[in-house]
């Protein structure tokens, strides 16, 4: 019976598994399953990984904003865009909540969570800004292998508790597959990529402007991002489902599939476009690279009004973007690129002290390459990108509707029937074989 159980103890541990660096991996089996449902799996499987998250994330709040400034992101602008997300995305959150919060008052730094200090941490890149971020692509005749490589940095203001719970979600939803790559309890998606290779990041493009408080309708940039991976497979479909939205700040997303690379280019209030490597761009930058591009935190395309004129990391990605049908790109090249810190020429530099993770994807494969920062916050002398494998099951397995939590739950199946029924056996011919060595023995 010991056994039996320590066998099924030990299945049921293979939905949470190691990533890079001991980031765990958290395997929702979304199949045919609501928003209520999925979130009631994850919020488990997360409370099992963190038994503290609430704290922890009540503690990054803490360090993030003031009382006051939330109390104000939350009453001006935090209904205006809520109300617009996906339903199953909306009842996954409130499923979180059920799970996570357990405090009424929105007070932070208490040790709790309230449902808006929940709500809010969901929507800081929509409510309440981040830091600069950036991303690199090269593909085509300028890749060694002709298919997209894409990096990309996230650079967060972050503290101690939220660096400590760095995570990646991936929900398998029978025949498609979502990676989330972010942070424990974030429903949103930052980073992410689908089991079709289409690949998206999410970056804050300031315009130098104060912030309005958005009016009513205003989307999700990191909920639509989503919605994007679920159910887009180029970088085409996704650029037209997110470009039609409005959204309450200007940002761009890093878009790369299985042939392209791009970058859609979204101001506050109206509609975005899809930047090439070979668009017009306003005429105090230049970008003469073919087949690579490049985003930073501002808007590169001719026409969009931008009164952030800092090109110091834009110069420094145009500097090392040397690549060429005579000098590809490989896989190491583009990592060489996100985690630049050489400065001898430049005063910026593309990895910073700022940079939480720093990733690769190769879409065709489907091959995902992470550093995510220390729980200190300081950086290795030498980081370096690894490989997280099995993110993506078996597409014949999925196809047929065979995902790893029914292997799971077959397995216990047969550990639960079998298991016994094998121990019931080997005790009967046990017994069975001592009374026929007693009976000998008595003839003797």
């Amino acid at each position: 019976m010991k056994i039996t159980v320590f066998l099924i103890s030990c299945i049921l541990m293979v939905s949470v598994c190691p990533g890079a660096d001991s980031v765990p991996v958290f395997h929702v089996d979304a199949k045919d399953r609501t928003g209520r449902e999925i979130g009631t799996a994850l919020g488990s499987l997360i409370i099992a990984e963190f038994p503290d998250i609430e704290e922890k994330i009540d503690r990054y709040l803490k360090s993030y904003v003031s009382q006051s400034q939330f109390n104000y992101m939350i009453r001006r602008r935090l209904d205006a865009i809520r109300d617009s997300i996906d339903k199953r995305y909306t009842d996954e959150v409130f499923s979180m909540i059920s799970l996570l919060v357990h405090s009424d008052r929105d007070r932070l730094g208490d040790g709790h969570l309230s449902l808006n200090e929940f709500w809010f941490f969901q929507l800081i890149p929509d409510i309440g800004r981040q830091g600069s971020c950036s991303g690199f692509g090269v593909f085509g005749e300028c890749s060694a292998s002709g298919t997209p490589v894409v990096g990309r940095n996230l650079d967060w203001t972050t503290d101690e508790a939220l660096r400590s719970i760095q995570a990646i979600t991936v929900y398998e939803y029978g025949k498609s597959v979502l990676v989330n790559i972010g942070f424990a309890g974030y429903l949103g998606v930052i980073s992410g990529f689908n089991d079709r290779g289409l690949f998206a990041a999410h970056l804050d493009s300031p315009l130098g402007l104060p912030y309005p408080d958005p009016p009513e309708g205003r989307h999700s940039a990191v909920f639509d991002i989503r919605k994007a991976l679920e159910t887009a497979g180029s970088v085409s479909d996704a650029g037209r489902i997110l470009s039609r939205s409005l959204y309450p700040f200007s940002h761009n997303v890093l878009l790369a599939d299985k042939r392209d690379i791009q970058v859609l280019e979204h101001p506050q209030g109206e509609t975005g476009r899809l930047r090439t490597w070979s668009s017009p761009l306003r005429i105090d930058i230049s970008w003469d690279k073919p087949f690579q591009i490049a985003v930073v935190n501002f808007f590169a395309l001719r026409g969009f009004s931008n009164n952030v004129s800092e090109t110091r990391v834009w110069n420094r990605f145009k500097a090392l973007a040397n690549f060429s049908k005579n000098n590809k790109a490989y896989v190491s090249d583009v990592m060489n690129i996100v985690l630049d810190t050489k400065t001898l020429l430049f005063r910026e530099k593309i990895f910073s002290e700022r940079t939480v993770q720093s990733l690769v994807f190769t879409p065709e494969d489907g091959k995902l390459y992470l550093y995510t920062v220390p729980v200190s916050g300081i950086h290795s002398a030498h980081p370096i990108l690894k490989e997280v494998k099995d993110l993506i099951p078996d597409s014949e397995e999925r196809i047929a509707g065979w995902n790893g939590n029914e292997k799971n739950a077959l397995m216990i199946f047969l550990l639960v029937i079998i298991v016994p029924a094998v121990a019931l056996i080997y005790y009967k011919w046990e017994v069975r074989l001592k009374k026929e060595v007693k009976t000998d023995e008595d003839a003797v």
